[in-house]
């Protein structure tokens, strides 16, 4: 049952040419109970005008338009707006699986963590190729204590786990309380 909301953060900086793949991908989620923020940081191409049309589209889509501060000062502006039970960060640039969140939802229930961390496969649109696979055979569920995590962060000889481990992207977090937010 999907009651609670999911909260999906996209940082929006002069990406046109991506940012339609990302949203639909976001928007066609088989885990509908969520919120799209888009936060266009000072894009100077079409990016913040496809923002615009797809707030027009779809009553889930939500837009602030901010003077360019970068990655993190849009993360943040995203995490104020936020009205999810849960929190997603995308990148502009990236598309999900159809059941991403959903089951990285079903995933941080089962375990009772505070972040569902997935793995990610990159595609190459200069030769159409996937730079990283990961095979059916590679998954495996683990919950980590926070010195596990960390001793994990930066380990480079298991596949691309240690981005895994340090980027925001690709994961489902349970929000701070407000007065952890930065002001």
């Amino acid at each position: 049952m999907e009651k609670e909301k999911v909260s999906v953060i996209v940082p929006v900086y002069n990406d046109e040419k991506y940012l339609a793949d990302c949203v639909d991908s976001i928007l066609h989620q088989s885990y509908q109970n969520l919120e799209l923020i888009l936060i266009d940081d000072g894009s100077t191409d079409n990016s913040a005008q496809i923002c615009e049309d797809y707030r027009e589209r779809d009553d889930r889509v939500r837009v602030l338009h901010k003077v360019n501060g970068g990655v993190g000062s849009s993360r943040n502006a995203g995490l104020a707006m936020a009205t999810g039970d849960y929190i997603l960060f995308v990148d502009n640039d990236d598309w999900l699986a159809d059941d991403h969140i959903k089951k990285l939802y079903q995933h941080l229930k089962a375990s009772g963590a505070d972040i569902a961390a997935a793995n990610y496969t990159e595609f190459r649109m200069a030769d159409q190729t996937y730079r990283i696979w990961i095979s059916d055979d590679d998954y495996y569920e683990r919950d980590y204590s926070i010195q596990e995590w960390f001793k994990l962060q930066y380990r480079g000889d298991y596949y691309n786990m240690s981005q895994v481990f340090t980027v925001p992207w690709g994961k489902l977090y349970l929000p701070l309380p407000a007065y952890c937010l930065p002001d």
